[in-house]
């Protein structure tokens, strides 16, 4: 998830038998790239997800299972794309010369992954979590035991993609990148799923309410601690920062700070997770003093103040998400365009582009995702986080283990 160089102690790429190139210059590669990313998501999200054409459960007050199914998919998928990414696709990366096979039995495999977590250890979890749900006997206590583990058991992804990978790529396999495949990935497997393992349960085992008596009863309230919203976007902030350093402004200014390894591993990680930490607290003050202003002047009706408070929450949460959206767009799909001024010029220009990326799509979902989501039509009980987790997966695995085909192509 960075870029090779000595300056900051990354492998080399002797390792990855297949170079690609865009078909095309920047920012048309870049353009034809997302193009492709949303409509294949948007056309699964139509035929899987969408409430409006197919929700399985016809109890009015239930309303989250088919989309609840995008965010467990979409979550436990990018899981298997960071362990291709700590594998570096082995070994069928190196059976094949061509990105389209390369991502058809890597797609594969993500799918085995998927299907693991979401037909054996959920279930499993669910069982175990929810067991005082279930004892209840009541009609609609499966859903929400079901509900209540997937809340909890999916922020596994959460805990992975944020404190797991900001180790992992920050010191970048330190001390174990001189070490071939697969041994070297086995061991970061190892340490990362530590790690993940580690912040879930600090963070997200205690936080459901393991007798709710509905679906929003599922996880704690955000008055107190542990609560799921505030981990989940201290999560979300903290992978934004670790991946807009790392990804878009090339390890800047961890390298500087550092010099090598694993200091500047050590010293990013801490700094993101602080960063992360401070953004995820005031940013719902900005959601209720920017953003909660602009909804009402274009004609959103607040609803009651818990509703409301749990509204500010899940837009600090989502604009996260999509901010890492355009981070991943910015830095994989531009390739860090542009690139011919001056160090700090790239950066500004890259960093402004991330934020316009992300606040535009935001605030296009907000204002259109009941016509083309589904979504609710009041402002502050939208729920964005499934379809943009189910975009982020796409986008991810298209760029890491489709290697952007059939946009770019092997050389």
């Amino acid at each position: 998830m960075a870029l090779a160089g000595e300056k900051v102690g990354i492998p080399s790429a002797d390792e990855a038998p297949m170079i690609v190139m865009a078909r095309y210059k920047q920012p048309l590669a870049g353009i034809l790239s997302i193009a492709l990313v949303f409509v294949i998501s948007i056309l699964t999200w139509w035929i899987f997800f969408d409430p409006r054409w197919h929700n399985p459960n016809p109890n009015p007050d239930i309303v989250m299972e088919v989309t609840a199914w995008a965010t467990v998919i979409g979550g436990f998928g990018l899981i298997g794309v960071v362990w291709a990414i700590w594998f570096e696709n082995w070994p069928y990366y190196n059976w094949f010369k061509t990105p389209w096979k390369v991502g058809l039995v890597g797609t594969a495999l993500n799918f085995v992954i998927i299907l693991i977590f979401s037909l054996l250890l959920l279930p499993w979890f669910t069982s175990l979590y929810g067991s005082e749900i279930l004892a209840r006997g009541l009609p609609d206590d499966p859903y929400i035991a079901w509900f209540l583990g997937a809340s909890i058991f999916g922020a596994l992804s959460g805990s992975c993609f944020s404190f797991a990978v900001l180790w992992v790529a920050g010191t970048m396999y330190w001390p174990f990148f001189k070490i071939k495949q697969p041994k070297r990935g086995i061991i970061v497997w190892i340490i990362g799923n530590a790690i993940t393992i580690l912040a879930w349960f600090l963070l997200f085992f205690p936080a459901g309410e393991r007798t709710a008596p509905s679906e929003v009863d599922a996880v704690k309230p955000i008055t107190g601690f542990p609560s799921y919203a505030f981990s989940l976007g201290w999560t979300q902030w903290l992978i934004f920062f670790s991946l807009l350093t790392m990804m878009v402004f090339e390890y800047w200014p961890w390298s500087k700070l550092g010099r090598k390894q694993p200091f500047i591993g050590m010293i990013a990680t801490g700094a993101c997770i602080v960063l992360g930490l401070i953004v995820s607290v005031l940013f719902p003050y900005i959601a209720q003093y920017i953003f909660d202003p602009f909804f009402v002047a274009i004609g959103g009706i607040p609803p009651g103040p818990v509703p409301r408070l749990k509204g500010w929450y899940m837009m600090s949460i989502t604009y996260a998400i999509f901010l890492i959206c355009a981070v991943v767009l910015v830095s994989l799909f531009f390739d860090n365009w542009p690139k011919k001024y001056t160090q700090w010029k790239n950066f500004l220009y890259r960093f402004l582009l991330v934020i316009g990326i992300g606040t535009v799509t935001f605030f296009a979902y907000y204002l259109l995702s009941p016509f083309v989501f589904g979504d609710n039509t009041n402002f502050w009980s939208m729920n964005p986080t499934p379809f943009v987790l189910w975009f982020l997966w796409i986008e991810i695995l298209f760029a890491y283990v489709w290697r952007k085909w059939p946009i770019y192509r092997a050389v």
